[in-house]
Formats: C-alpha cells, structure tokens, sequence
C-alpha cells in the first residue's frame, strides 16, 4: 500500500507542472524555425558535399599554354604472345587471321599507351580551355578521327574524345558489326556493312571503357571520353604530343594501358623513378610557352607479370 502511495505522488509531481506549463509540440510546430539557420546550414551541407563556394575561388589561375611531347618506350622484352584476343571462328573470309594483340610495340615503342590529365579543368575558360580546344568542343569526330572496324578488328585499341564530340563508328567491313559501348553513356549499337553509327556520350568518365562486338568476341577496344582536351595516345613508335597544356598550375596525369590499367608500379620520367599509385603522377607546373619533353619508359615486367 505504501509502495502504491509513492508511485501516486510521484506521478502528481510529474503531471502537475505539466498541466500549468508544458505544451506537447504538435506536428505543426516543426516548421517555426529560423529560417536565416535553416539557410545557413543547408549552405554548410552544400559546400561540405561540393567543395564549397572557397574550394572554387582558390583553383590558381593559368599563365598560359605550354606543351607536352615525348615517348613511351618497353625497357625489356614483352611476351605478346599471351596477350591476344579469341582467334577468328566466323566470317573467316573477310576478318583477318592476324592475331589481335592487345600489346604492341614497335622498336622499343609503346603503341596504345595513354596520358591524361587528370586534375581540375575550367571548360570554356579561356585561359584554362585554349581557344583552338573551344573551337573543337562539339566537334564531329570523322574522317581521320573516326572510330573505325576493319577486318574484324578496331582500328583504335584506345580512343579519346572530348565530352560533348561525337564519335562516327564506322564499319569498312562488307559484313555487319555492333559496337557495345560499356560508358556511362552506354550504348549498343548495330552498324550495317559499310555503314556508321553516331555515339555522343554525355558525361566525362573517370577511366577508359570497353568496346566490343557481339558478333565477333575476339574484337575489343577501348574509349575514354573527358571534359578536356589533355590527353594523348602514343603512336606505333610510341610518341606522343600535347598541345596548349595551362601553365602556372599543377599537373596531375595518369597513364594507362589495357593490359596495366591501374594499380601501383613504377615508371622511368626522364630517368627518374616515379612510383605511379593507380596510373597517377604529377608533372611540374609549365612556363609561358614551354615545351617540355616526357622520356617515359616501363620495364617489360610490369606487362609480363600483369596476368
């Protein structure tokens, strides 16, 4: 009985007060906040998720173009053998029974190795973005540049495009081809004998993406689309060039091969050792004008041991 008093008077302190003073918030009442807070917190939320409105202001400015040439040369040899596509089992009178090697070199030359830039870009900007890559910004991609299929095997192992270009697919083969583009902006496209297709991505991607055909697995490339126009893919002898690079500014570029596309290993610049972390490195900020000359090279190991 005593015990039931207690939790009685307990109970009284509690309510009393309650009935004199307190008033349960309703539902209704969650909107009656300061808005000037609720502003200021969203603006918070927005620059921590972004990089907020300071991290813009601070990007330096260029002081102007420079360029960027060189070569990407194998220390050692490689053994392609092993780094070939299915052999031809259709079509076997217009596909070529070359093999389709996915490392080629030439003299020492790396064919198919890519650079790109891989730091922050003002697009349009005149002084980040030259005006020559402006001119270029939705350009289509045909003639020379296109993206062509002969023989049963894509021309271009790697391709590069900028966002907002369109890629003309070809297809100089008498028989029908598809080109499976695994991007952001997927697509899979039919291209009949000796037609084209169009492919414009719209989003910049990260890495380069495949490329294959359906109808003949042994077919396989690869397409990396950028908001820039920093980049490059070496020649059969392994050069490569490019042009009207900011200077002033940081450079941060990443290499990559299909066979070694990311991961850590080392690389020669010039005869330095430069410990790549997932194909990146920095290359000093350019001078007004410069040209500076890249001498890469890649022991023949980091291609043997990749599989």
């Amino acid at each position: 009985m005593k015990l039931t008093t207690r939790f009685f008077q307990l109970a009284l302190i509690i309510v009393i007060p309650c009935l004199l003073g307190c008033r349960r918030e309703l539902p209704g009442d969650i909107g009656r906040t300061n808005t000037i807070n609720v502003e200021e917190v969203s603006r918070s939320f927005q620059m921590q998720a972004g990089g907020g409105v300071g991290s813009q202001a601070a990007l330096p400015e260029p002081t102007g173009f420079g360029n960027i040439t060189g070569k990407i040369t194998v220390d050692g040899s490689i053994d392609t053998s092993k780094f070939v596509n299915y052999a031809v089992n259709k079509d076997a009178n217009v596909c070529s029974a070359e093999p389709n090697r996915r490392v080629q070199v030439n003299n020492g030359g790396l064919h198919w190795g890519l650079l790109f830039y891989d730091g922050d870009f003002k697009a349009g900007d005149d002084k980040w973005d030259h005006p020559e890559y402006q001119a270029e910004a939705t350009a289509v991609l045909d003639g020379d540049l296109a993206f062509d299929q002969k023989a049963c095997i894509f021309l271009s192992r790697i391709k590069g495009m900028r966002t907002g270009q369109t890629l003309k697919i070809l297809n100089s083969d008498p028989v029908g081809h598809n080109a499976k583009l695994d991007g952001l902006t997927s697509a899979n496209l039919q291209i009949g004998a000796g037609a084209s297709v169009d492919y414009k991505p719209g989003f910049q991607e990260s890495k380069p993406f495949g490329v294959s055909c359906s109808a003949h697995p042994w077919m396989g490339a690869y397409v990396i689309v950028r908001d820039n126009s920093l980049f490059a893919v070496s020649g059969e002898d392994g050069t490569f060039e490019i042009r009207n690079v900011p200077s002033g500014v940081s450079l941060p570029f990443k290499f990559w091969h299909e066979v070694i596309p990311s991961g850590s290993f080392a690389i020669t610049i010039n005869g330095e050792a430069v410990n790549l972390s997932r194909g990146g490195f920095e290359l000093p900020a350019l001078e007004p004008g410069q040209d500076l000359d890249l001498q890469i090279t890649i022991n023949a190991d980091e291609f043997n041991n990749a599989l």
